[in-house]
């Protein structure tokens, strides 16, 4: 299950892990959602919710669109990462990194911002593509496809 090794892949990299797997939070029909976020037409959304009543815990779900979902499972970036799929790779990535870093810091009482989870979201697409190209090509030719990658899906998102 493609997300579930992208949180593995994460947490891997900064050896951590939290007693949760991310397809227990998934949820693919907006229709799931609370009202508030039903309307939303974004790829990817971490709902995040503080129930009524005073309660410590933090109820969330990670939502993914389920063509987005099926785009991955033709073309598995854990498989082989390119300019074609980087960019669902990088949103479903994204989706993995907020809800990994969120839960891993609820879980040590740890307040998080939404600037925070954005820049580590970004970090976490950054050195998860840059290991993963490197363990797909394992030879410095890496380098330059990591290059492209990063080129043609920066220009693809501006």
């Amino acid at each position: 299950m493609l997300l579930s090794r992208l949180q593995s892949l994460i947490g891997g990299i900064y050896d951590v892990s939290i007693g949760h797997d991310v397809y227990d939070f998934l949820v693919t029909d907006r229709a799931r959602l609370p009202a508030a976020a039903r309307g939303g037409t974004a790829e990817e959304e971490l709902i995040v919710a503080e129930p009524a009543g005073g309660s410590d815990e933090v109820a969330l779900s990670l939502y993914l669109d389920p063509a987005l979902l099926a785009r991955l499972a033709r073309e598995d970036p854990l498989v082989r990462l390119h300019a074609g799929n980087v960019a669902d790779y990088w949103t479903a990535l994204e989706g993995v990194s907020h809800f990994l870093y969120l839960a891993w810091n609820a879980g040590h009482d740890k307040p998080v911002s939404l600037l925070e989870l954005e820049m580590q979201a970004e970090v976490d697409k950054y050195v998860a593509s840059y290991w993963l190209l490197r363990q797909q090509h394992g030879d410095p030719s890496y380098l330059g496809a990591f290059a492209r990658i990063l080129d043609r899906a920066g220009n693809d998102r501006c």
